[in-house]
Formats: C-alpha cells, structure tokens, sequence
C-alpha cells in the first residue's frame, strides 16, 4: 500500500507542492531575518576578519550604521556571547544598538563559531580575553568609528572576559554585564560606567555572587560597597557619574541565565546605558522599548524548521526515482505495541535517560583524574551528549535483544519484521541496498547543508532559536564532524530499532495519519523523560530558588541548559526518522540522515575549549 501511495501521481505531485512552499518559506524567512538584522538597509552588515595578539584568526559580525563615517564617526561597542554560543547569539542586542547609530562588532569568540581554536590555559600567552582585546583593539582601528567612545559588553562567560578587557584597558567608556557579577577589583573608578544585568532566576546566580536571594543580598556584599562606595545601594537605581565613568547600576529582571541574551527589558536596559555612556548620534535614537531583534531570531527559526521540512518531501520524490526505488517497502509483519507494553517500553526508556547527569559525573571524572578526553575528542560538552546517548542505547540494545528473544521471536517476530533485516531468518542487510540508502541520506543532508551554506554565504544568517543549531562548517569542524559522525550514528540505529521495532504502534487509516500518529508517540517517547527531567530542575528553580541539580562548581547546570537543545534535536530526530521508516520499512535511511544532521549540529554549533569549571 505505502508502495502504490508514493509513486501515485496525485500524491507525487503534492509532494512537489509541498516541496516548493518549503523552499518559497525558508527564502522568505532567510531574507526577512537579513533584513532584520540589517534594520531594512539603515545598518550594513558585514563579516570580519583579524587576529589576536598570538595570531589566532577571529571572525566578528560587523554592524555598521549608515551615519557612521570618517566625517562623524560613531561609537563602538563590542559584543562577547557566553560559554556555549557564537556570535549569533549576540545578535538581539547587537541589532538594537546598532540601529540606533553605535557601530557594533559581534564576535566569534576563540573555540567558536569560525574563529580559532584555543591554546592550552596553562601557556603563559593563553588569551583569557579569548579574543576580546583583539577585538577592541579592531574596532578602536575602523575610521568610522570614535576610539575615545568604545564600550564592551557580553554575556555570562562572554561578559566575564568582557570584564577582564575592562580591568585592563582603562580607556574604555562604557561596560555591560550580562550574567555576570562583578568582583572586588571593580573600584568606584574602574571599570568605567558598569551596568550589571542578571536575571532573577540565572541559575549561576548563587555561584556567581554567593547569595541566595539576590535581591535582597546582592546590594549589601563587600563587592557591592567596593564598586559603588555606598553602603546600601538600591536595585535599578544609578549612581555615580558617566562624564567621570563612575556611573553604577544592578538590574535584576525575572528571568534565567539563557533568557539574559535574548530578552527585551534587558536589552532596553543596555540601550540606556550605552547612550548615557557613549553618546551615539540624537538623530538616531530610537525608544529602547522598540525592538524588532525578535523578528530575526523567529525568523531563522521558521527558516530551520523549513530545512527539514524539506527533507521530507524532498526525500518522497526521489525514493519514487528509478535508482532509489529499490529501496521501498512497508513495514512488514503484523507486530504492534500494546499500549500497556508501550507504556513499560517508554518508562524504561525514560529511567536509562535521567542518568544523564550520573553518566556526566563519571565522564568528567574520568577526563580530570584519569585521562585527558579532549586530546582526542576536543569538544567536550558534546562528548557528554555522545556518552550519554551512547550508554543509553549500548543499554538498550541488550534489553532489546532479552525482549526480542523472550518475547518477539516466540510470537514469530522477526527481524525483518521490526525493520532491522532484510531476511527473515538472520540478521542480514543487503549491501547494495544499504549503499543506496547511505547514498540517499548523505544527498538529502547536502542539500539541507547547501541551503544553510547559501543563507549564511549571501545573507549572514544561519539556523538558529536562541540557542546555536546549524551554520556552515570551516575545514577544522569538518574534521570533527567526521570524528563524532560514526559515535552518534550508532546511538541512531539503536534508537530506531527501539522507536520502529519494539515500541511500534498499529498503524492507522491512511498512511499520513500513520505517519502522524507514530511521529507524536515517537516524540513523546524520547522527549517526555528529557521535558520532566527539566520540570524538576526548574520548577523549584521558579518557586523557591533552589535548584536541585547544580553538580560540582555549578558543572550540571551548564549540561540541563544545554538539555533544551538536546530537546529539540530529539523532536526532529523521531519525526524525521518516522517518515522515512514509514516509506522504506527499514530503520537505516532515517538513521543515517539523523546521525548526518545531529552530527553538523554538533561540530557547528558546540565549543572547542576548555570547560569553565
């Protein structure tokens, strides 16, 4: 039935339809965001190129406002984005202050983005500024900008190495802390007019400041009096003087750690602050309550959600082509879950996934106290999603093999029937038909990767939601790519043996309705356990202020922020992989294809240095 249903002219055209509206969608979306982020032609938008003093090469967003010139040059402001981002990340706060006549430089800091890998900490020319002094020193250069009107700025560990360039450089107008507390070096004088922003609800807050209500704490603490030289401080007030850069003032709004790069009061704090510091040109003010960095950042998430949207479609008409016809098929075999089994199945399933954090422990400890992981795997926040999601299939897959061989094969349950083999009896998958579907995935991959390459290519826009997913790879994130590719392609099989095999439903009526239907039980499958495991780090978080898993030096928080990107990829992951298991009746094509774009987001978007522990 799946077979005459897809080679149907009628539903190969729609599939074209919806083929079209994807590409026509993710134009629109990419174009909207560049327009966005260029405030509809009033800013220019550039990429830069420079290095720090060691020579590693830093890539840098460059926002320069039509008013900026030799004859009047502007203010700058660099931007430094947090531990586990790029300089996209920056974006929402790099749009709005460049709108309003500040030339902003928005930066890939070292062991991000495109720019450079990091030496070792311990080197005496190690840039703990990771790029940041470099970079003022590029924009105090530019002759459109005022070098006696500089600023900088960042976020969580961005901000910190925003405080440290401040520290040093004395000549610096103007510095905004997001996520970030201040330390006893600041003095009344130096930095010179400090704004600290941080949520309420930062879940590094206690870390950070050694308070535990930070509204009623934060005002009187020795760093506080030091920085201020007031005893008692209000919150939200300024004090000091900006002509003489004493200005100070703390803004706390009820917010998390993630949400102080990308939310609206904050930012219009920071458009305040800066114009009483910098002085940009009045003709280019505009009220800090207008705001329109929400539009790229929806804008690039619709764009990413028509990327793989796409696949699906795309991946429709060519199984229907004469070369990959060959590998379509129905599920075979008349096994279906029951929905008490399929309750069990996704409760073990759910209990092997909260050991994410014990599985962390362990990999950290190993790495600190037994060997040095990352001299062969330098990306080490993905090597704690890869262990992860590795140990939790590696123990799947044994309990798949006791269920099939206590429960399925005593039905008659084959293997082929669960959509592992191509032959009954045995394990076994025909090479000629395996070397298609590789052929099929790596093709529908390139051309989401080719799309992506176009947009951030033409347009300097990338795919991303708050968090970094998807943008173009440089010749070292390739490598990685390549060397985490085969770990998470594993995890993928094992995943789809347990989401197409053991945990599948009955089908419905009609294909589409059994593609719908399995996609959501998929998704609740692997996404449920990852949804209540950040219920219970959050919801006592937003009650009482205590968050139940922190870990050694605040080391969990950083992995359960991250979850939420995990989250995401999962979503996309069992969708993708239902479809395509719904067409071929093997799990290896969606396999494939998920472990190729997990694998891009990965090596794309994730840190190469050392973690800040």
């Amino acid at each position: 039935m799946n077979r005459d249903f897809l080679l149907d002219p009628v539903h190969r055209r729609r599939a074209l339809y919806v083929l079209v509206a994807c590409l026509a969608v993710l134009a629109a979306a990419v174009f909207l965001a560049s327009q966005a982020q260029r405030d509809f032609g009033r800013v220019r938008v550039t990429d830069a190129y420079y290095a720090n003093a060691g020579g590693i090469p830093i890539r840098a967003k460059l926002f320069k406002p039509l008013s900026a010139g030799r004859e009047y040059p502007a203010p700058g402001v660099v931007y430094i984005h947090g531990y586990q981002n790029n300089r996209e990340t920056g974006d929402a706060y790099a749009i709005e202050i460049a709108r309003r006549g500040f030339v902003v430089l928005n930066i890939d800091a070292i062991g991000r983005g495109h720019s450079g890998i990091p030496g070792e900490p311990a080197t005496a020319d190690f840039d703990r500024t990771y790029g940041g002094q470099a970079s003022v020193a590029y924009l105090r250069s530019l002759p459109f900008v005022d070098p006696g009107r500089v600023g900088v700025m960042g976020h969580s560990l961005g901000a910190e190495m925003a405080y440290l360039v401040a520290l040093r450089d004395s000549t610096l107008k103007a510095l905004v802390l997001t996520g970030y507390a201040y330390t006893l070096e600041a003095t009344p004088t130096h930095p010179k007019n400090m704004l600290m922003i941080i949520g309420k609800y930062d879940e590094f807050r206690q870390r950070m400041t050694a308070t535990r209500d930070i509204e009623r704490e934060w005002m009187e603490t020795e760093r506080t009096r030091r920085a201020f030289a007031i005893d008692r401080p209000d919150l939200g007030k300024t004090y000091g003087d900006f002509a003489a850069g004493t200005a100070r003032r703390v803004f706390v709004p009820p917010i998390t750690h993630v949400h102080e790069s990308h939310h609206p009061g904050a930012i219009a704090e920071t458009l305040l602050w800066l114009r009483a510091a910098l002085a940009p040109p009045p003709a280019d003010w505009i009220d800090a309550r207008r705001q329109i960095w929400p539009l790229k950042e929806f804008s690039t998430l619709v764009a990413m959600l028509s990327g793989f949207a796409l696949l699906l479609p795309l991946g429709f008409l060519l199984l229907g082509t004469r070369f990959f016809r060959s590998l379509l098929a129905r599920p075979t075999g008349g096994y279906a879950c029951t929905p008490g089994d399929y309750r069990k199945f996704v409760t073990i399933n759910g209990v092997l996934m909260w050991l994410y954090l014990p599985l962390i422990l362990v990999l950290f400890g190993v790495h600190k106290y037994l060997v040095r992981i990352d001299g062969a795997f330098p990306m080490m926040m993905v090597n704690a999603i890869v262990w992860w999601f590795l140990w939790v299939n590696i123990i799947g897959f044994f309990l798949f093999r006791r269920w099939f061989a206590r429960q399925a094969a005593p039905r008659g349950v084959s293997l082929l029937d669960l959509g592992i083999s191509d032959q009954a009896g045995t394990l076994r998958v025909n090479a000629g038909r395996l070397v298609r579907t590789a052929l099929l995935a790596v093709g529908l991959f390139f051309c989401m990767y080719f799309l992506e390459y176009l947009a951030e290519k033409i347009f300097l826009v990338n795919y991303r939601f708050v968090w970094p997913f998807f943008n173009d790879l440089t010749p070292y994130r390739w490598r990685m790519f390549l060397l985490y590719l085969p770990w998470i392609l594993v995890c993928f099989l094992q995943t789809g043996a347990f989401l197409h095999g053991q945990l599948r439903r009955p089908p419905r009526t009609t294909p589409m309705r059994t593609f719908f239907g399995r996609s959501w039980e998929n998704v609740v499958a692997l996404c449920l356990p990852v949804v209540l495991f950040l219920a219970v780090q959050y919801i006592p978080l937003f009650t009482t202020g205590f968050i139940p898993f922190e870990g050694p030096n605040g080391l969990f928080v950083v992995f359960v922020i991250n979850l939420v990107h995990v989250l995401a990829l999962l979503a996309i992951t069992a969708v993708i992989s239902t479809w395509f298991f719904e067409w071929t009746g093997r799990i290896y094509l969606g396999a494939i294809l998920n472990a190729l774009l997990v694998a891009w987001s990965f090596a794309a978007s994730q840190v190469i240095a050392p973690i800040p522990m």
